[in-house]
C-alpha cells in the first residue's frame, strides 16, 4: 500500500522516454525495454565474440588464438547500442544508479539461458582509481555486481581488486594502446577474498577486453580458481 501512495505521489518514469511507469519497481518501460537488443550465439568459447553462423564445436575467434585471455569464458549479454547506450551513459556518468536492478535483470536472464556462473564462488567487480571515483563519486561497476550479487545469491567481496595507476580513458584509445594502457595497472587488495575461488568479474562493457583481462591476470595470480566474465553489453563489432 505505501508502495502504491509512493508511486502515485511520486510516479516512477521511464528513464529512457520519460513516460510514468505504473510499476515502481522499474526504471525502463515495455516498450523501451523491447528495444534492448541481447546478443546471439554462436560466441567464441573464450572471449565470447560473435563468430558466424555454424562454427566449430570449439571454435575460438582469432584475437583469442592469437594472445590467450587470463579469464577462463566472457560473456556480454545485450548489443551496445541506441536505448541501453544512452542508459548506460546515464548510469556512468549521470549517477542514475537506480538503473542498475534493470541491468542485472537483463544479465541474469541472460546467464540462466546460457548457463552461466553456476559455478561461481563469488563476485568481484572492476576497481576504479581514487582519483577518478572522487569525480565521479560512484563506482558503476561495483553497484552494478552488488546489485547481480543480490539476484544471483552469490556474495560480492566488494572490490578485491585495486586501481594503482590512473590510466587514460579507455574510450579514447585503439585496442594495442588499452593493452599497454593498462598494463600493472591493478593489484590484489585482499588475496583471502578469491583464493582457491572460482570468481565472476563483473563490468558494465566489454570492448577489447583489455580491462577484465588485466584484471583476471592479477587475480590467477593471487590465486582465484575459474574465472567467467560478464558485463552487460558489448558493440556489434567486438
Amino acid at each position: 500500500m505505501l508502495r502504491t501512495m509512493l508511486n502515485l505521489l511520486y510516479p516512477s518514469i521511464c528513464r529512457a522516454c520519460s513516460k510514468k511507469l505504473g510499476d515502481f519497481n522499474r526504471n525502463i518501460c515495455s516498450e523501451c525495454a523491447g528495444k534492448i537488443k541481447e546478443r546471439l550465439p554462436p560466441f567464441c568459447l573464450k572471449c565470447g565474440k560473435q563468430i558466424g553462423e555454424d562454427p566449430a564445436p570449439a571454435d575460438i575467434c582469432q584475437d583469442c588464438r592469437n594472445n590467450e585471455p587470463h579469464f577462463d569464458r566472457a560473456w556480454s549479454a545485450c548489443i551496445y547500442e541506441g536505448t541501453l547506450k544512452n542508459l548506460i551513459h546515464d548510469f556512468k556518468y549521470n549517477r542514475i544508479t537506480c538503473l542498475s536492478a534493470d541491468f542485472a535483470s537483463l544479465m541474469t536472464g541472460f546467464m540462466k539461458k546460457h548457463g552461466i556462473g553456476k559455478d561461481s564462488q563469488v563476485i568481484v567487480s572492476v576497481p576504479m582509481h581514487t582519483s577518478r571515483l572522487f569525480r565521479r563519486e560512484i563506482n558503476h561497476s561495483d553497484v552494478l555486481a552488488s546489485s547481480l550479487g543480490k539476484r544471483l545469491g552469490i556474495p560480492y567481496t566488494g572490490s578485491a581488486l585495486k586501481k594503482i595507476k590512473n590510466t587514460s580513458e579507455q574510450n579514447k584509445l585503439g585496442r594495442q594502446e588499452r593493452i599497454k594502457n593498462l598494463c600493472s595497472s591493478f593489484s590484489i587488495k585482499n588475496s583471502s577474498r578469491i583464493l582457491n575461488k572460482n570468481i565472476l568479474l563483473v563490468d558494465d562493457l566489454f570492448t577489447t577486453g583489455s580491462t577484465v583481462n588485466e584484471c583476471s591476470k592479477i587475480l590467477k595470480a593471487s590465486g582465484a580458481g575459474q574465472i567467467e566474465v560478464i558485463t552487460l553489453a558489448r558493440g556489434y563489432s567486438v
